[in-house]
């Protein structure tokens, strides 16, 4: 299999090492698009052998599909500058035979969260599984928020995880769910949602229930409760700015 890796990148100096360390071995061809670091991403991509580019961001489906247009060979890996392949899934990817009758396959991912691993709490590997690998031609990232590639053919799964190293500190968190509630109640106002008080009440509670009772989010511990407890927080901050923009 002969294959392209494309990563997007902002400010990535502390994972970016590890992302291309663990793919340096796996293809001869890696492409970074990065959206205007200021710390030593693009340094970091360079010394790697990286192709680089710099594009202003978007928006993710945007971003990922330009780095995908910069790759030079027949099928594409995506990363982003914070996710990494376990050793299990290097030799999985690697051992894919040439005549393979699928055109794409989704992988399970791990989420390492304030600095642990969450296996429960709608986190679990197999739930957060997408199709990150794709032949390219057949597929395409589509959606400018929570994006997933669409394949035009068959789809296998593999069976070892990415992983992705999000979210450190309480204080990052925060700002992904301000960053990403602000795209998401742009998109639901584009479609002609309405404020509605009564899904300001029942869209936290339900998400902190399915997470934190449903998906077992009590067995990652205090951090299950956390993520449960942020998770309700970023819909209520979703219908607010929903209410703020339809004034």
């Amino acid at each position: 299999m002969k294959l392209s890796v494309a990563v997007i990148a902002l400010n990535e100096e502390k994972s970016l090492a590890k992302c291309l360390d663990s793919i340096k071995d796996l293809t001869d061809d890696i492409v970074v698009v990065d959206s205007g670091s200021g710390d030593k991403t693009v340094a970091i991509a360079m010394k790697f052998g990286a192709r680089v580019f710099e594009r202003r961001f978007d928006n993710y489906a945007g971003q990922k599909n330009f780095a995908v247009s910069k790759t030079s060979n027949e099928w594409i890996l995506s990363l982003d500058g914070d996710e990494e392949i376990s050793p299990k899934l290097f030799e999985e990817i690697k051992n894919i035979p040439e005549s393979t009758e699928f055109d794409g396959f989704s992988i399970p991912r791990k989420n390492i969260i304030l600095g642990k691993f969450i296996k429960y709490t709608r986190w679990q590997p197999e739930l957060d599984r997408h199709i990150w690998l794709w032949k390219k031609g057949k597929g395409k990232w589509a959606g400018e928020i929570h994006e997933e590639v669409t394949v035009a053919g068959a789809v296998g799964k593999l069976k070892e995880p990415k992983i992705h190293y999000q979210y450190e500190t309480v204080s990052l968190f925060v700002a992904m769910m301000n960053r990403y509630s602000q795209y998401d109640s742009e998109k639901r106002v584009k479609k002609g949602e309405r404020f509605s008080f009564l899904r300001l009440i029942f869209d936290p509670l339900y998400n902190f229930v399915v997470r934190y009772f449903y998906r077992l989010g009590f067995l990652d511990g205090w951090r299950g409760f956390v993520l449960s407890y942020m998770m309700a927080i970023y819909h209520i901050e979703i219908w607010v700015k929903i209410w703020q923009k339809r004034r």
